[in-house]
């Protein structure tokens, strides 16, 4: 005789749904993750290439601030820093980038080019630093 327990089996405990049956979704998740990780590796190269040009600022203030080089050489990274950020072929008063107030872009690429060219002035690495805090700014606005 056939056992009532076996027989009516799948009428009294319905089967598992096959989602269960068949173990976990973690392998439908895998191309997710991958996916944002991706994305987030994509977000963190393209902040820190964007903060780029504000590091090497902050780089240079830091080394006019510690009087780390001589006055002529801060100051011409300081004019390769402009010329690369800005994108001009050379920092001068007459050409004004986009969003900068040029009265005040005369006046800081007259300073730079004197410190520059000109002979070593005592407070030449005040007013490096003082340049170096006004391009800080611009970036800030720009």
């Amino acid at each position: 005789m056939a056992d009532p327990r076996t027989e009516l089996a799948d009428i009294i405990v319905p089967a598992a749904p096959e989602i269960v049956a068949t173990g976990s979704s973690l392998p439908g998740w895998g191309p997710i993750v991958a996916i944002a990780c991706v994305t987030l590796a994509a977000a963190a190269v393209w902040l820190w290439h964007r903060r780029r040009p504000a590091r090497a600022l902050r780089r240079l203030a830091v080394a006019a601030a510690h009087q780390q080089d001589t006055v002529p050489a801060l100051a011409a990274r300081l004019d390769a820093w402009a010329r690369a950020r800005y994108r001009l072929p050379r920092v001068d008063a007459a050409q004004c980038p986009p969003g900068i107030d040029s009265a005040t872009w005369a006046e800081w690429a007259a300073t730079l080019t004197q410190l520059r060219f000109a002979p070593p002035q005592p407070d030449g690495f005040d007013a490096l630093a003082a340049l170096c805090e006004t391009a800080r700014a611009w970036e800030r606005h720009v």
